[in-house]
């Protein structure tokens, strides 16, 4: 071994340009972004006032140039050295707060807001500037220089980079900073103008009082609708429906939002504060005649009301994006569209709510930034966060179907009012014929017109009611279909799966048969292909009858249809299993589904309680139902093996089975889940009615009463 000593050099991380540029790029996704950034770089410098600036941007070319001024407090030649050409500093997780008077909680912590300018340009210039100093600092930066030296190999590290940098006269009463930023690009036409104003407008929340203020302005040398144009927010007047949710800290109390079907009115009731903090929530609600008087206003805009957005200290965090025009390319980080394929007539989109969520830095702790500020990270509080977010939005989804059901009643009434009008019109002509036979000539035709608009409108009502039937049974046929979009890509994945084992087992056949070595695998193989195209028939048995073409939804009787299920296509069946059956029902309910969906339910359920009866003595299949808060309510019990509790919404999990070895191939409650949900229900197992043993499944479904 080589003892001599040596001189040894200190080792340090060191990176070069397109390292940083490849950084940046995927830290600021998009160029709206960007400008947010930078404006919430003002907002942390106490501006009252920051102007984003366009000038000759329709067309690219270098006159392009787009500045973001303010009137903040500036940057000396340290902070510029030591702070802004820092990647990534602490300085602002050090101190918490901007001065007083204005004492903002910093926005921008992760010190990521210069790559905001490489985003939107090769060219920078800044222009600082503090108070009581007597000169502009002017600093100059030029990626696309950078990168055209470490092509040529004069420069390799981005550290190693001189920028240039002068002074010039100023006023000692003038303070602020400006960025002015050239080679842009991309091109910003009007469109893209506007939809930066749009997201602006959400960059403070209207509901949190700014003391000193902080007004944004756009302006553009090319377009007349922003010649300093004011960042305001005048939408949520147009609403039809309005909701807020506080909280009590020293009480421990959150508001949560409730709806009162009878009355059609939204109120508030206090729990516990949630594990992700006390939270504030101003929620607006378009109707359709609000969207209607909107559109009028905004000339069919519908970008404007575009879902919800968090608030942290009151400047706004996520969901952030530039707006999309395909859909299938719009971030919808709460899941409210993704949410409508599941039930388009009754839940809400993102056109027709607005939503500002409140949170703080100090009460919110565990609701972390991600790093590319368009999302929180993906801990449990933020989970819980948008759960609770999404049952405040639920109110609206209950108030739209109120109204619409309100609109279905009035519409009637004022049908069967106007018959009643009529009617009564006709008998008082007859009583006028009676008493004034000399005037029977003269109401005759009145008489007749009378009749005619009688049967006219009981034509009308009839109408109406086979209208409404149909529309019912349109949107149930919808409701079932949809409800096999999420459930078609899991089978999709589960075939796959499955066809992947088959392939994986026949290809050893392929190679290894015949061989006596192998007889013993040969024939585990051929009994487990046989089982995975067992599981394939049921999977293509069920997406087929969803294919088939009688689809229509009927009124049936739910306690006659089990009778029909329980004593006569399973009377041997639980004959020679010695099965006791039970059916009570309070009263005798009449359901609008698709019968053949609705048996398959139980046939499942039946097959899963006799495989878990197999080893009982005494056997059980009990089945009540009974109308509870206006729901009809289906309980399914028997007091076999039953299902542990961590169990209970995994036994819904396609494939999922604990009766392998007696052909259970993972697809019975799979598919009643799937069912139920098609009817508009839900499904799920409860405490067992039988105690200690047993399983009892509570089916909650729509019913109207016989």
């Amino acid at each position: 071994m080589n003892n001599s000593k040596k001189n040894y050099e200190p080792l340090k991380w060191r990176f070069d340009v397109n390292t940083f540029r490849l950084l940046g790029r995927e830290l600021i996704t998009d160029r709206i972004t960007a400008v947010f950034e930078l404006v919430k770089n003002a907002y942390d410098a106490n501006a009252t006032e920051v102007v984003v600036s366009f000038s000759n941007v329709n067309n690219q070319n270098s006159n392009s140039i787009i500045s973001i001024k303010d009137n903040g407090t500036g940057m000396s030649f340290e902070d510029i050295r030591d702070k802004w050409m820092v990647v990534g500093t602490n300085s602002k997780r050090k101190t918490l707060y901007s001065e007083a008077p204005f004492n903002r909680r910093f926005v921008g912590e992760k010190g990521i807001g210069r790559f905001a300018v490489d985003k939107l340009g090769e060219k920078v210039k800044i222009i600082t500037k503090q108070e009581n100093e007597v000169e502009w600092l002017n600093v100059k930066i030029d990626w696309d220089e950078y990168e055209i030296k470490a092509t040529n190999q004069q420069l390799t590290l981005f550290t190693d980079v001189e920028n240039e940098y002068t002074y010039s006269e100023g006023n000692i009463t003038e303070h602020g900073t400006e960025l002015v930023i050239t080679n842009l690009n991309e091109p910003w036409v009007k469109s893209d103008i506007e939809r930066l104003y749009k997201e602006l407008t959400k960059i403070v929340s209207p509901f949190y009082p700014l003391s000193p203020p902080f007004n944004i302005y756009v302006d553009s040398n090319e377009f007349a609708d922003f010649n300093k144009r004011l960042v305001e927010v005048d939408i949520v007047k147009y609403a039809s429906h309005t909701a807020e949710i506080s909280f009590d800290i020293a009480k421990n109390e959150q508001e949560i939002l409730k709806f009162d079907s009878l009355n059609g009115k939204i109120y508030t009731e206090k729990v516990p504060i949630q594990s992700f903090g006390p939270v504030s929530m101003n929620l607006f609600f378009f109707n359709t005649k609000a969207k209607r008087i909107f559109n009028q206003a905004f000339k069919g805009d519908e970008t404007r009301i575009d879902g919800l957005k968090i608030y942290r200290n009151g400047l706004v965090t996520t969901p952030f994006a530039e707006y999309n025009d395909h859909p299938d390319n719009k971030r919808d980080i709460l899941g409210i569209d993704k949410r409508l394929w599941r039930d388009i007539f009754n839940r809400i989109s993102t056109r027709e709510v607005i939503g500002l969520i409140s949170i703080t830095k100090e009460e919110n702790p565990l609701i972390i930034d991600a790093t590319n500020r368009q999302d929180f990270v993906e801990n449990n509080q933020y989970k819980e966060l948008k759960k609770f977010i999404i049952e405040q939005l639920n109110i609206f989804s209950e108030i739209k179907v109120f109204e619409r059901l309100r609109r279905q009643e009035d519409g009637d009434n004022a049908l069967e009012k106007a018959e009643e009008n009529v009617q009564s019109f006709s008998q008082a002509i007859h009583k006028l014929e009676i008493e004034k036979p000399d005037l029977k000539q003269i109401l005759q035709p009145l008489k007749k017109q009378a009749a005619e608009v009688s049967t006219s409108l009981k034509r009308g009502i009839t109408a109406q009611k086979e209208a409404k039937q149909e529309y019912v049974r349109k949107e149930n046929i919808y409701l079932s279909l949809m409800s096999l979009q999420d459930y078609a890509i899991r089978l999709s994945h589960a075939v796959r799966t499955s066809l992947g084992k088959t392939k994986r087992m026949a290809e050893f056949f392929k190679n290894k048969f015949p061989n006596a070595r192998f007889d013993d695998v040969f024939k585990e193989y051929a009994l487990l292909i046989y089982d995975e195209m067992e599981t394939l028939n049921k999977v293509i048995d069920f997406m087929l009858s969803y294919a088939g073409s009688n689809i229509d939804f009927e009124d049936f009787s739910i306690k006659k249809m089990l009778n029909d299920l329980f004593f006569r296509s399973y009377k041997q069946t639980f004959l020679s299993e010695k099965i006791t059956a039970l059916i009570e029902f309070e009263d005798d309910l009449i359901i609008n589904a698709n019968k053949k969906f609705f048996e398959d339910i139980f046939q499942n359920f039946v097959s899963n309680s006799i495989k878990a009866l197999e080893k009982n003595d005494s056997k059980i299949i009990k089945c009540t139902g009974k109308i509870i808060d206006n729901q009809f309510v289906i309980y399914f019990s028997d007091n076999g093996l039953g299902i542990s509790k961590d169990k209970w919404k995994k036994v819904f999990e396609i494939y999922y089975t604990s009766t392998a070895e007696q052909g259970g191939a993972g697809l019975g409650l799979f598919i009643v889940k799937t069912r139920i949900e098609a009817l508009h229900g839900n499904v799920e197992v409860i405490d067992s009615e039988f105690g200690a043993c047993g399983a009892t499944f509570k089916i909650t479904l729509p019913f109207k009463k016989n």
